[in-house]
């Protein structure tokens, strides 16, 4: 009778201690599900994949360069900075602070995502009032935000000029002479200050460009610059004599126009990866 007893104590201890270990092994798994995550965003073809994240405080967020060019993962806030990425590279922080942070490029403005740091409840009214607050003006105060603005100036007002000059002759119209000069003599003075966002840009942010790229561009963009003046001196003979330009004027014309376009491919290329 004392060994049944015995034997029926061991088995009720051992059953104890079993169920014992099994409850300290759930409570570390919760612990271990519970802790802070790794959430990757690889940076692929001018793109930040994925372009809206979720994660909650104390995660850490991983960003890998596996793209051809260097870039940052900058926070709208400030609230944290990368610094260059090199292609093959990563870079990681922890997200602290609940709410949505938006982040950028900085040598390529156009790649833009967020990070939503949330306990998960309200992470659907952070997106909704992201996405209603994306629409705001705010005004550029960095020089990869001024020089595109620029460009499109400048990229517009000569074709324009060189297309009104050249319909002009067709159809014996001297308005349409008199909308190139004025064209003209918009771009000669919109142009210096392209010019001169364009090596901002590049002080700021040439490490993250393509050095063999941004060269070409800056240089053929201020060689452009000095052409327009140029033109607009030449231009300015046939205004004052009431002249139509002349086929010369307008196959250097024609020229600095393809250049234009050239240069702008240079651009798109930098900034979109194409």
């Amino acid at each position: 009778m004392r060994t049944v007893l015995l034997k029926n104590a061991s088995l009720s201890l051992l059953l104890i201690m079993a169920a014992v270990a099994a409850a300290f092994s759930d409570a570390n798994a919760q612990d271990g599900a519970g802790g802070p995550a790794t959430h990757t965003v690889v940076i692929k073809q001018m793109r930040f994949q994925t372009s809206q994240l979720s994660v909650k405080p104390g995660d850490v967020v991983e960003w890998k360069n596996e793209d051809i060019f260097a870039h940052t993962a900058t926070a709208d806030n400030g609230s944290f900075d990368s610094g260059l990425i090199n292609p093959g590279q990563s870079w990681k922080t922890v997200m602290k602070d609940t709410g949505t942070i938006g982040y950028h490029c900085r040598p390529h403005p156009n790649m833009t995502a967020s990070i939503i740091v949330s306990s998960g409840q309200e992470g659907p009214a952070q997106s909704n009032s992201q996405r209603n607050g994306s629409a705001r003006f705010e005004p550029p105060s960095t020089p990869q935000q001024f020089h595109p603005i620029l460009v499109n100036f400048t990229a517009a007002l000569l074709p324009l000029s060189f297309l009104s000059d050249v319909l002009g002759r067709m159809l014996q119209r001297k308005s349409l002479h008199n909308a190139g000069w004025w064209l003209m003599v918009y771009a000669v003075l919109i142009t210096p200050l392209t010019v001169a966002a364009g090596w901002w840009w590049k002080h700021a942010a040439g490490p993250g460009l393509p050095s063999q790229i941004i060269t070409v561009h800056q240089w053929l963009g201020t060689c452009l610059a000095l052409m327009f003046v140029m033109l607009a001196a030449w231009r300015w003979n046939f205004q004052k004599r009431d002249e139509a330009p002349n086929l010369a004027y307008l196959a250097l014309a024609f020229v600095t126009v393809l250049a234009l376009v050239y240069q702008g491919s240079l651009g798109g290329m930098m900034v979109f990866g194409k």
